[in-house]
């Protein structure tokens, strides 16, 4: 778990106490081994130690919420899969880090057991990959163990080419601007604007599914920058430019381990996309708030049986 989760912490400790000692022989070697490490592409082959350490992160954190993973039609993705119909999974809420992704570990990450349970076959495994903020795929150490995890990071080019292979992308489409929206006592996702992935889903035509998972906003507690310290557009401004949500966030005793709260996620039904090549704002637009009708009402048909029931969705 702290493989997973405390390896940032970990590069920003050890680059500032280097930082800090410098010209010290040790504060050099330990600043040269993080360069060195930022500079192995992550494409490179997942070693066999690199896949036990991800075998062991995923069952881990599977076992440690513990999470959950059910869908309203799973035939119906399935069917998707073994048609090599491409497919979008909208993730939310993002919260303070995205760990709900490790509920989709049967699909794309290392748990053959929950996938011999499920009956997927090993193509149906690698068709599925989950995208992050390519920022995180920088930090040293950090980009490697999430690519063995099954993430890449998310641009548009690498979902064109996903999609267009009839592979299945799981992306949070509320992204860092939904860590700024973020609310205490509500259920906020940021998804009016996200026209992106939509547009995307259009010109692939690849299917739109939503998917909700209930316990994502309490694993961690946060402070995050703004007033009175700074104005709301420069905290927003550091978290577009930079990829990363100026958030300090803490989990159990303090530390970057999160509270062990149940991850519920469930996947609703997909929503049939029409391929069009060149899509016009309107159908774009009207995507969008089918996929975001879809959503309100997944949230809606299950917050009771989470303890969700006195808990309002703000869709921003």
């Amino acid at each position: 778990m702290f493989a997973w989760l405390g390896l940032i912490h970990v590069d920003v400790a050890v680059t500032a106490l280097a930082v800090w000692t410098l010209p010290s022989a040790m504060a050099v070697t330990a600043l040269a081994t993080l360069v060195a490490a930022a500079a192995i592409p992550r494409t490179v082959a997942t070693p066999r130690w690199g896949a036990r350490l991800a075998r062991a992160v995923t069952r881990t954190a599977t076992a440690y919420f513990p999470t959950r993973l059910e869908f309203e039609d799973e035939e119906a993705y399935l069917r998707a899969v073994r048609n090599e119909e491409a497919c979008v999974i909208g993730l939310e809420p993002h919260g303070v880090l995205p760990l709900s992704v490790i509920s989709f570990a049967e699909y794309f990450m290392h748990d053959e057991e929950g996938a011999r349970r499920r009956g997927l076959t090993p193509a149906a495994r690698r068709g599925a990959r989950a995208l992050a903020s390519a920022a995180i795929f920088k930090v040293p150490l950090v980009k490697h163990l999430w690519t063995w995890l099954g993430l890449d990071p998310i641009s548009k080019a690498c979902m064109l080419r996903m999609l267009r292979a009839g592979k299945t992308a799981v992306i949070i489409p509320g992204g860092v601007a939904e860590c700024m929206a973020m609310e205490r006592g509500v259920e906020t996702l940021y998804l009016r604007k996200r026209y992106g992935f939509v547009k995307i889903a259009i010109v692939t035509g690849a299917k739109l599914i939503p998917a909700y998972t209930f316990g994502q906003s309490r694993t961690y507690g946060y402070w995050r920058l703004g007033p009175p310290i700074v104005p709301k557009f420069v905290a927003d401004w550091i978290g577009k430019t930079f990829s990363f949500a100026p958030i300090i966030f803490w989990g159990k005793f303090c530390t970057p381990i999160p509270y062990a709260t149940a991850l519920n996620t469930v996947v609703g039904k997909p929503i049939e996309v029409e391929k069009n090549p060149d899509p016009s704002k309107e159908e774009v637009q009207a995507k969008l708030d089918e996929f975001i009708d879809a959503m309100r009402s997944l949230y809606d048909s299950h917050k009771a049986r989470f303890g969700y029931e006195d808990v309002r969705l703000v869709i921003c």
